[in-house]
């Protein structure tokens, strides 16, 4: 049974033992990775390995250009990285990953993992920019940079820059619209007709560009815009002007059956296809259908170390994250709702005024995960504050891949929703929308003209003269103008760069040695988890996943730990808010959290004028430390 104990002196016994006995003791530090770096730059005005592996970010690369690139990387930098394909896509193109660490301070899979992932939807391929200049920046600045050399040291970053190969690579090269292809290619009857895929989208035209058709009808709702650049609705029927009607996105009727594009490529969508709280309506038609899921999946499964997930997307600027579940019983009703949202609008508002990048969520979660949220919430702030124009808010689950990477592995997961319209580059009045004349606006001046397809007469074969236009290109809205791609790109590697930094990382914080009687000692160490994630998070807990941390005592051999009840011990009764465990055995079992300490004391017994006693501190995650205390008892 576990027992609570204080250990009572009096001023006299103190003073008695203060005389009888001297206590000396230094702190010996086992020695660290020592290998220096190469090239250190200090200075923020300075080189930092840009340029001994050059990339023009100002472009969006094709699935053999990238993947050249990062074979490139690993050969240049093959102390730090190793390249792997994890599976081949329906098409059978690989899926390559990029496993990144110093090798030198130990194997990849000892060590925390971050893992990154781009465009699990073939259409987001701005994912596939930030996760390879992801990779790229931590390579290229390793020997340069000292914040990099740390983290890639003690961390792992497995890295896939693009997930839905085929789609990715399609989207890039051929002529598309900003949405399409979005899913894996597989081959599926749209139209129900028993032909599949046999009615895509095609370019009539031949600009390389996807835009919408639109016919000459007296009768239609269309008219151009005043610039003749667009098409707008005609708001007074008794107008005389050229009007037009809608005939939808540009392509032709491939299958005779009347309509146009209605059996396009693509198959699910792959962020559906995850397992956790899968469901047919969404992930048809079955959970890890498609080789690429299932892929990573499978990866994921065998490589335990994973702590932490960032899956790139778009569109939005959100910063996504895969929060606990909320408390069973705090279901509330509208009017409870409605005061908690006031209340915490009030705290908000509050918490503001010293950091304008404040965030508070109105989720009410169990208390044993409480720790997660605290992270999370802490970790998205921060997030908020790097990527500047981004909002924090709770995922989704029916399937996503950061929801299993969250509730089935047990990893802190985030969605990060890139760009979106050109809301912060084209919104001049502030109001949160871009108009149609704000737009045209920065495409004409930001983007020299460029990014907008004029109205233009068209011969189809189908249709006759048909007119197309008045829409954007495709890297415009939901992917961006490649000449924003860097600094974007930038933010979200140093957001990824800052949650791994946060990764647990355990420290014996200090050691002390206070006189019993005669020769008996009680020494008293504290451990500590200095960052914002604890040592397994609430989730992996929740599913008996976790390993404990330990805190294991070796001594010299005139040394000798006493055994004391197991529980709890205050040695200063002055101070009876100062608890300690007193463990049983030598070795302790605990769980650290984030930002967070805990004391252990143990009763020696010493046989000699001098001696030593060492602890060692490990976790799964928060790494190992040791340090040694040197005594030496005398009169």
């Amino acid at each position: 049974m576990k027992t609570t104990k204080i250990i009572r002196k009096s001023m006299k016994t103190t003073a008695l033992l203060a005389m009888a006995c001297l206590v000396l003791f230094s702190l010996v530090l086992l020695p660290a990775h020592t290998s220096g770096q190469s090239k250190v730059q200090k200075s923020p005005g300075g080189y930092h390995g840009e340029l001994d592996f050059p990339i023009s970010w100002k472009h969006y690369y094709t699935y053999d250009e990238w993947t050249k690139i990062i074979h490139d990387l690993q050969k240049k930098y093959a102390s730090l990285a190793d390249i792997q394909t994890i599976g081949k896509s329906r098409q059978g193109r690989d899926q390559f990953l990029l496993t990144i660490t110093a090798k030198s301070t130990g194997k990849p899979e000892t060590k925390p993992a971050m893992w990154v992932d781009g465009a699990i939807h073939g259409n987001e391929v701005n994912g596939i920019t930030c996760s390879l200049y992801c990779a790229w920046y931590l390579l290229t600045r390793y020997d340069y940079d000292p914040y990099i050399y740390e983290l890639v040291n003690r961390t792992t970053f497995y890295i896939l820059p693009g997930l839905n190969v085929d789609a990715n690579d399609s989207y890039v090269r051929y002529p598309n619209t900003a949405n399409n292809p979005r899913e894996p290619f597989r081959p599926m009857d749209d139209d129900g007709d028993g032909l599949f895929d046999e009615d895509p989208t095609e370019d009539i035209d031949g600009d390389g560009e996807l835009s919408t058709m639109y016919v000459e009808d007296p009768a239609g709702d269309f008219k151009l815009s005043p610039d003749k650049r667009r098409f707008v609705q005609v708001e007074d029927p008794r107008e005389e002007a050229l009007r037009f009607r809608r005939i939808g996105s540009e392509g032709f009727d491939n299958d005779g059956d009347g309509r146009i594009n209605e059996d396009d490529l693509g198959g699910p969508d792959p962020n559906r296809n995850f397992p956790y709280d899968w469901n047919l309506r969404n992930g048809y038609p079955y959970p890890l259908s498609e080789s690429e899921t299932r892929n990573v999946m499978e990866f994921w499964l065998g490589q335990p170390n994973i702590f932490g997930s960032f899956h790139f997307h778009n569109t939005g600027r959100l910063i996504m994250f895969s929060a606990p579940p909320a408390a069973r019983g705090a279901t509330l009703t509208p009017e409870q709702q409605r005061q908690v949202q006031e209340q915490n609008a009030r705290r908000l508002e509050e918490m503001r005024k010293t950091n304008q990048y404040a965030q508070l969520f109105d989720r009410i979660v169990d208390r044993n995960y409480q720790g997660d949220m605290d992270a999370l919430t802490e970790i998205v702030t921060m997030g908020a504050r790097i990527l500047k124009d981004y909002r924090p808010t709770m995922s989704g689950l029916v399937g996503q891949a950061q929801a299993s990477s969250y509730y089935m592995l047990g990893a802190y997961a985030y969605l990060i929703e890139l760009w979106g319209s050109p809301t912060t580059e084209a919104d001049e009045n502030k109001d949160g929308r871009v108009s149609d004349q704000e737009m045209m606006k920065w495409i004409d001046i930001e983007l020299g003209g460029e990014g907008w397809i004029n109205p233009h007469k068209v011969k189809h074969p189908d249709l006759g003269e048909v007119w197309l236009g008045g829409t954007a290109k495709k890297h415009i809205s939901r992917t961006p103008p490649a000449r924003y791609m860097e600094e974007e790109a930038l933010r979200n590697t140093q957001f990824i760069l800052y949650s791994a930094s946060q990764f647990p990382k355990v420290e014996i914080d200090r050691v002390e040695v206070r006189p019993a009687t005669d020769n008996l000692l009680w020494v008293e160490v504290s451990v500590k988890n200095g960052s914002l994630y604890p040592t397994s998070s609430d989730r992996t807990v929740q599913m008996r996943r976790d390993v404990k941390d330990k805190l294991t005592i070796d001594t010299s051999g005139n040394v000798k730990q006493l055994e004391v009840p197991e529980g709890q011990t205050i040695l200063d009764p002055t101070n009876p808010t100062d608890r300690m465990q007193t463990p049983k055995g030598k070795t302790a079992e605990f769980r650290l959290a984030g930002k967070s300490s805990q004391k252990f004391a143990y009763l020696v017994k010493m046989d000699g004028g001098s001696g030593w006693i060492e602890f060692e501190v490990s976790s799964k995650f928060g790494g190992t430390a040791k340090k040694r205390v040197n005594l030496q008892v005398g009169n």
